[in-house]
Order: C-alpha cells, then sequence, then structure tokens
C-alpha cells in the first residue's frame, strides 16, 4: 500500500488523527490571521475613500480591503462578521457581500448588519448586498414553469446533483437549504426588514452588476464563479441600503 492510499483508507479514519490536523489547521490560522487587525488599520489611515469586502474569499477587488473569515495570503484579510469588527465607528464608504450572508445563521447575519452600520459614514456610507433570493427557489415549485425556470433547473440539476437526479424544482429547493453549507436563505420582505433593523434607510433593490454608485457599479463575481451570468442574475436579489 502507498502512503497517499495509507492516508486515505487508514488515517483519514482515525479520531487521532483527524484531531491532530485540525489542530495543526488551527496553529496556521491564528498565525496567517494574527496580522490582520493591523493590516485593516493600516488600509484604513491609508486610504481616503474606504472599501470593504466581506466574504471576498480569493475574489478581491482592486483599491478595496478584501476580507474573509481567515487571511488568504496576497488576498484577504482575516475578518469573523460573528464578531465586533476591528474598525473604527463611521469610518467607512462602500461595504460589499456577495453571497456570504447565506452562509451564516439568521442572528449571526443580524449581527453583521448591525456592524455594517456601526462602521459605515453616517448618511453617505452604502451597504451592497448579493444574496440567493428564496422566492425565485420556491417559484420552482410552481405549475407550468418558463422556460427561465426550466432551464435553471436543468443547469442546477447538473451542475450540483448527482446522478440520476430528476430535473423537478423540489430537489433543487431541498438542495439550495443544505448546499455549500447554507444556514439561512433570505426573500426580500425578510432581507428588507433585517436592514431596516440594523439601521439602514433609503433600501433599494438592484440588478446585478449595476449600481448609480461607481464604486459598487460591475463589481459582482460569483456569476464568474459558477461560470455562468445568466443563471447568477436569476438566483440573485442584490439590495443596496445607505446607513
Amino acid at each position: 500500500m502507498s502512503l497517499k492510499e495509507f492516508k486515505k483508507k487508514t488515517l483519514r479514519k482515525s479520531a487521532a488523527y483527524n484531531g491532530l490536523s485540525q489542530d495543526l489547521r488551527a496553529i496556521r490560522s491564528y498565525f496567517r490571521d494574527r496580522n490582520a487587525p493591523k493590516e485593516i488599520q493600516k488600509y484604513i489611515d491609508t486610504h481616503d475613500v474606504r472599501k470593504l469586502q466581506l466574504g471576498a474569499n480569493r475574489n478581491g477587488l482592486t483599491g478595496w480591503l478584501n476580507t474573509d473569515l481567515h487571511t488568504i495570503k496576497g488576498k484577504a484579510y482575516a475578518l469573523d462578521v460573528s464578531k465586533r469588527f476591528p474598525i473604527p465607528d463611521n469610518s467607512i464608504d462602500y461595504i460589499y457581500s456577495e453571497h456570504l450572508i447565506e452562509h451564516i445563521p439568521s442572528n449571526i447575519g443580524m449581527h453583521m448588519l448591525s456592524e455594517c452600520k456601526r462602521i459605515l459614514k453616517p448618511d453617505t456610507g452604502i451597504f451592497r448586498v448579493a444574496t440567493p433570493d428564496l422566492d425565485v427557489f420556491l417559484g420552482l415549485l410552481e405549475d407550468n414553469l418558463s422556460e427561465e425556470q426550466e432551464q435553471y433547473i436543468k443547469w442546477f440539476v447538473d451542475l450540483c446533483l448527482h446522478d440520476y437526479t430528476p430535473y423537478n424544482g423540489l430537489e433543487v429547493v431541498n438542495h439550495i437549504f443544505k448546499g455549500w453549507c447554507h444556514q439561512f436563505i433570505y426573500n426580500e420582505k425578510h432581507m428588507v426588514k433585517s436592514l431596516r433593523e440594523a439601521g439602514f434607510k433609503n433600501i433599494k433593490r438592484c440588478k446585478v452588476g449595476e449600481s448609480v454608485h461607481d464604486a459598487l457599479n460591475g463589481i459582482e463575481k460569483h456569476g464568474n464563479a459558477i461560470d455562468n451570468q445568466a443563471q447568477n442574475e436569476f438566483e440573485t436579489m442584490v439590495f443596496e441600503a445607505q446607513a
């Protein structure tokens, strides 16, 4: 048996091995993340217009402070949205979050929105959020689906589900709740309600990739990640709100 096969068949079944691996990942994350607050403050100190992206992963935006749960070298700095952001009050001009909020429980999502409101400049600060639209997915359960809905179901099943999965909306709806570690899927009504409760005003729904603010225009990248701009536009709702 090769070392690779031994690791796959034996070590990965070992609680001790898995525990040690988890500990080593945590140690690596600690050393990667520990300088993030200094780098975040450095960005704030050196930029007149401050733009923060939450949950950037490797999709960093030029000129932005790109962040994620853990530091990604050369791509993003660590910022845990479940905790108080290491950013002063009233200091940020723009915040952008794309396909992040559905990955955290609703109470943590509310905390994230409140923190965004806290750090944005009053009246001039703008928050933009993009996330799957629950109403779009529930619409896939209706009879007499449109051609666009039928195409989306086929694309989704072929991309995400196993062989022999039937092309029907129920399969898609079930998967959107459990796939990709999703925690809470919003519809328009609940997203607007949450933004208002966080203290935002002038809440407007936008088209994917479109904004009246130059800094927020054309910044969506989820369509590239799934390699299908049309389906991203179909499943995604986008809102902008004023602090």
